[in-house]
């Protein structure tokens, strides 16, 4: 990868470089023409007309004249022809005077210069050529054709486009250093990540990259590392998972087979004796089976498998019903239950949730103190029904709180449940359309707040 960065560098830089020199080239190039273009217009211009230093006599046409043109004219390092408007040569400052004609542009009778690149027929040399109109009497009486070989123009051009071209060298091996160090600026940490990673691929989620970084690769560095802590939380809870449940399925299960076989010797056993331990074997299946329903629930909710089944329910009335069920209990620890609802209709899967209530008043009356209120609340706003079930327990910490609906999280290792019941009641709220949201102060108690859509029947088509 350095390779290739390096490389990408190198490939913008010579054509960047390329481009320069070709502008560079092409701006001395006009530079140069243009110069020796003016120069020579210049020359035309400034020269005052010959047409008064002859006699009237003897000079009468431009052939005349010619003589005087061409010494009053000509410029030191270029030759000087002197055509007629026609383009027919007339007289050379180098003394030939063979006939010739030359193709004149039809602007320079309008009045203006122009320059071409030509070819010496006798040397072979290219030459810029200047066509400059000869005015008397402010008409073009002839045409004056300037010109100079570029054999010295393109070695003075050459001499600087090879210390331009030294200067690109220079910059193209600074760019290749720059380029070397930001490359390994770029791959290392990429190299540093990539092997992070392997790392993780191991499973060695205990290790962090410690190093910071800026920007994009910053933020996958965080990724990284808050990933690894994510995984190692989850493997955790599943340890403790696989722990507690274990605990969990052995408590019953030694309940049952211990009173299974007390009861199979009945040797000494009473008749209450009997009826004790078969409302302990009843009790512990109960228990057993409800431990194994939660872990098919959460199965089924994980995998997506759950259908709900919707119908039109009066969320007040179930409250209640929930809240009779739940009355022996908290009769148990002493807890009061103080409702205070309205009608209110859902369209809702009515057993998901009577699951629901169950579960969080369930949770209430456990973790509240004996002699204590557990107020719950439903009430109607816009389109939403809300529940609120508020106790004043011992609370959530800080820390639990914000895993407290994760799957198989427990407060308390030592406590019994697989930690499935907020999460599962997540879920079903979730695929109602809804929201769940809990709240707690340590000590102080726990408010835990639900909303979900109201009813809405179905329109009838109206009638055409």
């Amino acid at each position: 990868m350095k390779r290739k960065v390096v490389l990408y560098f190198m490939v913008i830089i010579v054509l960047m470089l390329s481009l320069v020199m070709a502008v560079f080239w092409g701006a001395l190039t006009q530079y140069y023409e243009q110069g020796m273009a003016g120069t020579f217009r210049n020359r035309a211009e400034g020269v005052w007309p010959v047409w008064d230093e002859g006699d009237d006599l003897y000079y009468r046409s431009l052939e005349d004249y010619s003589s005087l043109i061409i010494k009053k004219y000509q410029y030191d390092g270029a030759e000087l022809e002197l055509l007629n408007k026609k383009g027919e040569l007339i007289r050379s400052s180098a003394g030939f005077y063979k006939k010739k004609t030359y193709q004149v542009d039809p602007s320079v009778l309008a009045y203006e210069t122009v320059s071409e690149k030509e070819k010496n027929e006798a040397t072979g040399e290219t030459v810029l050529a200047v066509y400059t109109p000869l005015l008397r009497d402010g008409k073009v009486a002839g045409v004056l054709r300037y010109s100079s070989s570029l054999t010295g123009v393109k070695k003075t051009i050459s001499g600087l486009l090879g210390y331009g071209l030294l200067i690109c060298l220079g910059l193209a091996v600074i760019v290749f250093s720059v380029s070397l160090r930001l490359a390994q600026s770029i791959v290392q940490p990429f190299k540093e990540i990539t092997s992070h990673t392997r790392e993780l691929a191991k499973g060695r989620f205990d290790k962090k990259l410690e190093k910071t970084y800026q920007h994009e690769l910053g933020e996958m560095a965080q990724t990284l590392n808050f990933m690894a802590e994510e995984i190692s939380r989850t493997d955790r809870l599943k340890a403790d998972f696989i722990s507690s449940i274990s605990h969990e399925l052995r408590t019953p299960l030694t309940g049952i087979r211990g009173w299974a076989e007390m009861m199979d010797s009945h040797d000494g056993l009473t008749k209450e004796e009997m009826q004790f331990g078969l409302r302990v074997i009843n009790s512990e299946s109960e228990r057993l089976a409800k431990l194994v329903e939660n872990l098919l629930d959460f199965s089924r909710y994980e995998a997506g498998r759950i259908e709900l089944v919707m119908d039109e329910m009066r969320l007040d009335l179930l409250i209640e019903e929930a809240a009779l069920q739940m009355q022996k209990k908290a009769l148990a620890k002493k807890v009061t239950l103080e409702l205070n609802v309205i009608p209110v209709s859902l369209n809702a899967d009515r057993d998901k949730i009577k699951q629901v209530l169950l579960n969080l008043m369930d949770n209430s009356i456990k973790f509240s103190n004996h002699d204590s209120v557990i107020s719950i609340t439903q009430s109607q706003k816009n389109n939403l029904a809300g529940i609120q079930v508020i106790d004043n327990g011992i609370g959530i910490t800080k820390d639990n709180l914000e895993h407290i609906m994760d799957s198989f999280y427990k407060t308390d290792a030592k406590s019994t449940g697989a930690g499935l019941g907020l999460a599962i009641a997540r879920q079903i709220i979730e695929l109602h359309g809804g929201s769940i949201r809990i709240e707690s102060n340590y000590q102080k108690g726990t408010a835990v707040s639900i909303q979900l859509p109201l009813y809405e029947p179905l329109k009838k088509p109206e009638k055409g």
